[in-house]
């Protein structure tokens, strides 16, 4: 049996952007369909219903089927991807747009997007996605010693130097000093930070200890910065991150990277995920960003796809 919902429930097993909470963020009209089987809860599917277009993902990297049990029975999950899309077509939904996670943060992931293509889901747009697995690793030195030996060498050169990392936690200032060093970041590459400071400070506040800014500072001087959000209790997303205002003989990435897994590690998260590493062409073509994903390789990242699957609602 299935159900449509709109609630607060607290599911550990659901995608923060997943949550109703964050598509109001967005001022979009949230949808949470839950499956359930024999009293069970299955999985559910969030997203925004915009007219007659559902997306889960709406103003996000990714949404997608939430699964509660790691070891789902792929029957079970098919059921999970038919019965959503039935409650969709009641609610008048015409098109289905599924912006999939990568199959890193579920071990039932590949499962969802075989169900979904089976019952006539096709890949709109594919992404390369990084993203780093600390499943086999327990601590820093292991991560060290997992690397190889140039990234080990560009962190062994800055070895001895007082770096700190600093969790913004409640402190304004903090927020507003990581803010400006990625905004920054991206004017000096000739772009804009994609999220304002009034948005990132909403979603701060909506999901309090889930959307954060770390400050790598050098000599207390803050040079470097990080936004992540945890979108599920063992998996960080890096949102975005960079250098800036230093003096630095060598950019200060390597370690932000280091002191990023080992918090991670500290706090005892499975999956760092990096983002995708995709340009769009002006021909409409994706292609690989080869230097963000040489930087990414060389912190030990590991690459998948990321789909976006879109699917049409028959009556």
């Amino acid at each position: 049996m299935s159900t449509l919902a709109i609630d607060a429930h607290e599911d550990t097993s659901r995608s923060l952007f997943n949550d109703p909470t964050f598509h109001a963020l967005n001022g979009a009209r949230p949808l949470l369909l839950r499956h359930s089987e024999d009293g069970r809860l299955v999985g559910s599917l969030g997203g925004a219903l915009l007219g007659t277009r559902f997306v889960s993902g709406h103003s996000a990297p990714f949404g997608g089927f939430d699964v509660v049990r790691e070891r789902e029975a792929p029957a079970a999950i098919a059921r999970l991807v038919e019965a959503t899309r039935t409650q969709l077509a009641e609610h008048g939904v015409e098109e289905i747009v599924v912006r999939c996670p990568p199959a890193a943060h579920h071990p039932a992931s590949e499962t969802v997007v075989f169900s979904a293509l089976a019952l006539g889901f096709r890949v709109a747009e594919a992404d390369l996605n990084a993203h780093v697995d600390l499943r086999a690793i327990d601590t820093p030195q292991a991560y060290l010693a997992s690397l190889r030996s140039p990234a080990r060498r560009a962190l062994k050169h800055a070895d001895g130097e007082p770096w700190s990392l600093i969790d913004a936690g409640e402190d304004d200032a903090a927020w507003d000093t990581g803010y400006a060093l990625l905004a920054a970041n991206r004017a000096a590459k000739g772009r804009q930070l994609s999220l304002s400071r009034d948005y990132v400070e909403r979603a701060r506040r909506a999901f309090p200890g889930r959307v954060r800014i770390a400050l790598l500072a050098h000599r207390d001087d803050p040079v470097a910065a990080a936004l992540s959000y945890r979108v599920r209790p063992a998996v960080e997303l890096v949102v975005a991150w960079g250098d800036a205002h230093h003096e630095l003989p060598r950019s200060p990435m390597n370690r932000l990277a280091y002191e990023v897994v080992a918090r991670a590690l500290d706090e005892r998260v499975s999956i760092v995920d990096l983002g995708t590493s995709t340009l769009l062409g002006e021909d409409g073509v994706r292609r690989a960003d080869d230097g963000l994903l040489q930087f990414k390789s060389s912190i030990g990242a590991t690459l998948q796809t990321r789909l976006v699957l879109n699917g049409a609602v028959t009556r």
